[in-house]
């Protein structure tokens, strides 16, 4: 179902509860589909907000049924859910210029709102469906203090669904801060990638009151259809390591050519290398046979289909859930196969650094790029333990920050130092660093 159809259904619905208590989200969550991007689509389409919608309605039926009933203002106040006489009254008089006592005679001048009806026709082409949620806020790095894809594209998905929430919240309630990855089998650029702690999957979207199901690279048709379907809903999809190369997470806005063709937005949409299809009019990436290719590779990629609301943890059992999370998150070893974690994965990186052999200085540089998003975001973690109170937690976490911060200013971010890698002895200081970001979540973990 196209989102035309889906408007005609809110219209549809809102006659049949006009003078219920309805507002948007109802009618969104009547339709199935998410409020915001519903209000958004809503607007657009009609050239009226649903409120408005719904007022100029109720006014109008209203209108008729003093005229034609002699039903009395006191009743239609009532209905009209207005809790006096008097602000029905003004508010019947700024709609259609007249009092209510007046409207009966001025029977050559008045006229009401009809209920709007939507028709859309498609001739001749394949026609292969497309919908798009508009709007959704950029996932890019804009800002090099938050470079996470995975947590930019929870942020965007959120915010689209009207959470109004932010980098440093989702990464520290989803525990993106405290996540660590390092491959056993050696260099991997893809060692921050979420899909190497799945745990954060159900964590992150249950804190802010949301289920969620990863569903892993199958069949196109049944891949396709539950994407399709989301859009369909206006809930963003998250992507898993593909779609764009190189990815760490895609945030999927839309589709095209009946699921066929993808769009969203991820960092890697504009470097040419990665991404060489031209961006959609809206501004998000297309990429045809996203099926295949890197989301085929390695095992094949997965995505995370965002489902209904549910009851939001308070304030107190977010934190309790979040602690409990970073246990796994700092002291499993493995979360998945052929990865280290956690603090064995600081120790498994710096002896990576001081005993494997290359020939060219790339692969660990970028090695050490691309890991360098995962200690970035611990910078999140004190503030989180203060706000919750929990001093002893949050000045552990200033002295990990600091550590993490002095591991960009060993090794640059750009390059700059690979003649480091020509010398082990010159790598030391960083492996010392992280070394010591070892022990210390040593001492958190034993505080959690």
């Amino acid at each position: 179902m196209i989102w035309v159809d889906k408007i005609q259904e809110a219209i549809d619905y809102i006659e049949q509860n006009l003078f219920a208590p309805i507002n948007a989200e109802a009618v969104g969550k009547a339709i199935h589909y998410a409020p915001s991007s519903f209000s958004a689509f809503f607007s657009a389409i009609t050239g009226y907000s649903v409120g408005e919608y719904i007022r100029f309605r109720r006014l109008s039926v209203a209108a008729e049924r003093l005229v034609q009933n002699g039903t009395s203002v006191t009743e239609l106040a009532l209905t009209c859910g207005y809790e006096t006489v008097e602000a029905f009254s003004k508010a019947f008089k700024r709609f259609f210029g007249y009092a209510p006592s007046q409207f009966a005679e001025a029977a050559s001048t008045r006229c009401t709102f009809a209920p709007i009806s939507i028709g859309f026709t498609l001739k001749g082409g394949f026609s292969m469906t497309r919908n798009v949620i508009p709007g959704l806020q950029k996932v890019d790095w804009s800002d090099n203090q938050r470079q996470s894809e995975y947590v930019n594209s929870v942020v965007s998905a959120l915010n689209g669904l009207g959470e109004h929430t932010t980098y440093d919240k989702v990464c520290a309630l989803s525990g993106s801060a405290f996540r660590t990855s390092f491959s056993e089998t050696g260099w991997n650029f893809g060692n921050y990638s979420a899909i190497n702690t799945p745990i954060l999957f159900a964590h992150t979207f249950r804190m802010f009151g949301y289920s969620v199901t990863l569903h892993h690279r199958g069949d196109f048709a049944a891949d396709s259809r539950l994407i399709m379907d989301s859009i369909d809903r206006g809930v963003p999809v998250l992507t898993m390591q593909g779609v764009i190369n190189c990815s760490d997470a895609c945030l999927i806005s839309g589709y095209d050519n009946d699921g066929a063709t993808l769009l969203g937005y991820n960092p890697f949409m504009d470097i040419e290398d990665d991404h060489k299809e031209a961006p959609d009019d809206t501004g998000y990436f297309r990429k045809t046979d996203w099926h295949n290719g890197f989301f085929a590779d390695h095992g094949g990629g997965s995505f995370l289909i965002i489902g209904d609301k549910i009851e939001k943890p308070s304030k107190e059992e977010r934190f309790a859930k979040t602690l409990r999370l970073l246990k796994s998150l700092l002291g499993e070893a493995s979360l998945v196969p052929g990865q280290h974690n956690g603090i064995a994965a600081h120790r498994a990186f710096a002896f990576a650094l001081q005993t494997y052999e290359w020939d060219d200085a790339f692969e660990p540089y970028m090695c050490v790029m691309c890991n360098y998003k995962h200690y970035l975001d611990r910078q999140f973690a004190a503030p989180f333990f203060t706000m919750n109170g929990r001093d002893d937690l949050a000045a552990l976490y200033t002295d990990i920050a600091a550590l993490c911060v002095r591991l960009g200013e060993i090794i640059p971010q750009d390059f700059s130092a690979g003649d480091m890698f020509t010398d082990k002895s010159k790598l030391k200081p960083y492996c010392d660093v992280l070394l010591q970001i070892a022990n210390l979540e040593e001492r958190a973990l034993a505080l959690l």
